[in-house]
């Protein structure tokens, strides 16, 4: 994955890191430890709903999704396609962070549901609840089963760590410190990851963002453009803006950002219904910092280093210019800023998993009715099971040519559906149960053959992020127009007209705060603006 070759100051950096390493392991285990309490409902532990300040829970919902993945796979599309990767932070993250903060956050609030599936329960019934729930349990594992494949990966590289090592190590850590403080304390974990990967990275891209500028004055250096020479629609191109708007933008930036079950459930810790709106809106702040941070590092690493796609991965971008720019101090606390935040990946994905089990699997439909300590036990259970799950699945990933491919499929067979699933429930009350259980299936089955066709050759698109991207639109597309047919041949649902009724009586109680609409509208006027430049 990463290999850190030819570098001067290794040698001292690695004993540096055997120092550096130990010591986050060590402060994570007592942050778990000062986390721990006496948890008198089981909702407390793995959900810990509205219970924190707003500003641990902004700092925990922009780490959940500024972590080492997107540092090592967006550094490496800017190294590859160029500017271009801006495009998932101004197209695929700010507009689906406006539209969760204007209007799913407020409707989840006063629906005062605990998690993701059970908003669809009250949409549609138990029934899409508990597929919802074993849908994103099953992507969970998955996900947690990647991020320790690139810890033990990254550790087996940085610090001569066996891989086995390296996904014990891991997952023994993660699974303490969960077990001690729940979901508190993987929250508190974030925020110190957090902080050391901007103590890591803010350096190198203060670094590159003046490489930039002083070579764009000087010598002329042209960086592209966002919009320019980017065909309409093109299945040839690299890129084309059907499949950055429509794909990108639409369906997988809005399935992530207004579904995903990590973030939402970081958003549900808010105490106040102002917080939690406004939690989306200061992390887009942050998220358009983080660009910089991220893309322009491999703009640089892609002029400075030749052997990038060639004897040398594009993942290797940052690494690289670590290694040119940082003395053996600074490189050992990037390479352990890099390893905290792929940890946390590992932890968020767990904990998750441990909650929509608890929560939406055992308490609603195996065994309900039982006592807290018993679902305490419970969730403590699924916590071992997924650490350890976890260490056995990374191995998956070695069939995959990258991480972020596997990521990507993941995202595009599983979130996509849901996301239509979601948005068409809350657009139309037409939509009956029958008709979204056909709708998903359908559009789960769509992704898989089209990205089949993709793989296979018999469509060949001009990248494999190209080929996910029109896969997602047309998954998003069978799924409505499927889930539209089949609600209208069985009007005779006879949950349809109650169900119906409830859900709009809900839609017309929410509120947005004036100050929400205001943090929104200077958002999107950066937004505007930044593309408008760069475009």
């Amino acid at each position: 994955m990463l290999q850190f070759i030819d570098a001067p100051n290794i040698r001292r950096a690695r004993a540096i890191l055997e120092l550096l390493l130990p010591g986050y392991l060590i402060a994570s285990l007592l942050i778990g430890w000062a986390a721990r309490r006496r948890f008198l409902a089981a909702n407390s532990y793995p959900n810990a709903t509205r219970s924190l300040p707003s500003g641990i829970v902004v700092l925990s919902y922009i780490a959940a999704n500024c972590g080492a993945f997107e540092v090592i796979a967006l550094s490496a599309v800017a190294a590859q396609y160029g500017v271009v990767a801006f495009h998932f932070y101004l197209i695929g993250a700010i507009p689906a962070i406006l539209f969760s903060a204007l209007l799913f956050l407020p409707l989840y609030r006063t629906l005062s549901i605990r998690s993701m599936p059970q908003l669809l329960e009250i949409r549609y019934g138990p029934q899409m609840r508990l597929l919802n729930a074993c849908v994103v349990a099953s992507s969970l594992l998955l996900l947690a089963g990647v991020s320790l494949f690139a810890v033990a990966q990254f550790l087996e590289v940085a610090a001569g760590w066996s891989f086995v090592t390296g996904a014990a190590t891991t997952a023994t850590v993660v699974l303490a410190y969960i077990l001690l403080g729940g979901l508190r304390a993987t929250i508190y974990n974030e925020i110190l990851q957090l902080s050391v990967v901007l103590v890591g990275l803010v350096p190198i891209g203060f670094l590159s963002v003046r490489y930039l500028l002083a070579n764009t004055r000087t010598n002329h250096l042209e960086l592209g453009h966002l919009w320019m020479g980017i065909p309409t629609a093109s299945v040839r191109s690299p890129f084309d803006v059907l499949g950055l708007t429509a794909g990108l933008g639409f369906v997988l930036g809005f399935g992530y950002w207004c579904t995903d079950f990590v973030l939402m459930q970081r958003a549900f810790t808010a105490r106040t219904e102002l917080a939690a709106q406004q939690v989306p809106l200061w992390s887009g702040f942050a998220k358009l910092f983080f660009a910089l941070l991220v893309v322009c590092p491999g703009l640089v690493a892609a002029r400075l280093f030749n052997q990038l796609g060639t004897t040398a991965r594009y993942e290797q971008a940052i690494p690289l210019l670590m290694q040119s720019s940082y003395g053996p101090v600074m490189l050992s606390i990037g390479c352990t800023a890099l390893a905290a935040s792929l940890l946390s990946g590992v932890a968020a994905n767990v904990a998750a998993f441990a909650s929509i089990w608890t929560e939406d699997i055992y308490r609603t439909q195996l065994r309900p009715g039982r006592r807290e300590e018993h679902y305490l036990f419970v969730s403590r259970c699924a916590i071992v099971f997924a650490a350890t799950l976890a260490v056995f699945d990374s191995s998956i990933t070695f069939y995959f040519s990258s991480i972020m491919e596997q990521v990507q499929l993941i995202f595009t067979i599983f979130g996509t559906p849901l996301w239509a699933i979601f948005l068409i429930g809350i657009v139309s009350p037409r939509i009956t149960t029958r008709g979204a259980f056909a709708g998903f299936f359908a559009g789960m089955s769509a992704s898989i053959l089209h990205l089949t066709l993709s793989v296979s050759g018999f469509l060949r698109y001009g990248t494999m992020m190209s080929a996910s991207f029109h896969s997602a639109i047309y998954a998003f597309l069978t799924t409505c127009f499927v889930a539209v047919c089949v609600s209208v041949s069985v009007q005779s649902d006879r949950e349809s007209g109650n169900r119906s009724a409830l859900w709009s009586k809900l839609q017309s109680d929410h509120r947005v705060y004036r100050s929400t609409w205001v943090l929104a509208t200077i958002l999107m006027v950066l937004l505007l603006g930044l593309n408008w430049v760069l475009r």
